[in-house]
């Protein structure tokens, strides 16, 4: 329990009273982090709900408003923590010169033109990705299904860095390949309770049947480990080449990569398998 408090209240608003030992349980046991997941994804899975009861109800929102909300919703949950490391990422991948030079910007507390560029190119590419949804049902298991994966590619990019000095340090040496596959366990485990609580509002609120709800919820898994498992592998590969370490930052920018990547490509998978499998259907 002392990691999960930790890792709760490092990620997240939800203050809690923590000791140095509930910290080094957490660096030991980063592979809990997907645990987090679940907090933002009941939290997201709240927000597409009301948007979706207002859309059917009175004809209020569309994909757009929702899209700003859930994204809204993860960034101030997090205290825009990982989009600080974001930032912190485009300055320091942007900068020429050798690697003493990459890590300079990496921790200049001044944001610079990299870090808002690719910064702005992730929000404006999120906010579109979200937007393909529009304000359909099949939302309700896709949009929390994202928290777990982003914090899964974080596991993954921690697993095979090499630990810097920073805050991150500890984390990153004492997770292991060990600790990405627990995590992959763990992210399965919390995605069981997101699709069975998201399914069941789905079957019983807009009548779906259970036939059409569960292929999406197969493709969203499927595609979703393998995406955030990929993401996390290049950004890991990435930081230790560029900067030399996976720290703080890197594992922060993994986390916002990988949602906009996610978001779009299980759209396209879904699209898929509606357009060709059954052939045009309309599906959740």
């Amino acid at each position: 329990m002392g990691a999960l408090r930790a890792l709760v209240s490092f990620y997240t608003i939800f203050h809690m009273n923590i000791t140095q030992e509930d910290m080094d349980d957490m660096e030991t046991r980063f592979h809990l982090t997907p645990l987090v997941g679940l907090i933002f994804g009941f939290l997201v899975m709240i927000v597409s709900i009301i948007m979706l009861v207002l859309s059917e109800t009175i004809g209020f929102g569309n994909g757009l408003v929702t899209a700003v909300l859930v994204l809204l919703t993860v960034y101030a949950g997090s205290k825009f923590l990982h989009f600080d490391g974001l930032t912190d990422f485009g300055d320091g991948m942007i900068v020429s010169g050798q690697q003493s030079d990459h890590i300079r910007a990496l921790k200049d507390t001044l944001v610079g033109a990299g870090g808002i560029g690719v910064a702005l190119i992730t929000v404006l590419c999120s906010v579109a990705f979200y937007s393909m949804f529009g304000n359909r049902a099949l939302m309700i298991l896709v949009f929390p299904a994202i928290e777990v994966f982003v914090k899964n590619a974080m596991v993954i990019a921690a697993s095979l860095g090499k630990p810097g000095n920073g805050m991150a340090a500890r984390q990153v040496e004492r997770t292991t390949s060990r600790s990405a596959v627990l995590g992959v366990f763990v992210s399965l485990i919390v995605l069981v309770i997101l699709f069975a609580v998201g399914g069941l509002f789905l079957n019983i609120y807009s009548e779906i049947p259970w036939d059409e709800i569960l292929p999406v919820m197969l493709i969203t898994a499927v595609f979703g480990m393998v995406i955030s498992a990929i993401v996390g592998c290049v950004m890991a590969r990435t930081a230790n080449r560029v900067f030399g370490m996976v720290n703080g930052d890197i594992l922060g920018a993994t986390n916002e990569v990988s949602r906009t990547l996610l978001v779009f490509f299980i759209r396209l998978f879904i699209k898929l398998y509606l357009t060709v499998i059954l052939d045009g259907g309309a599906g959740p």
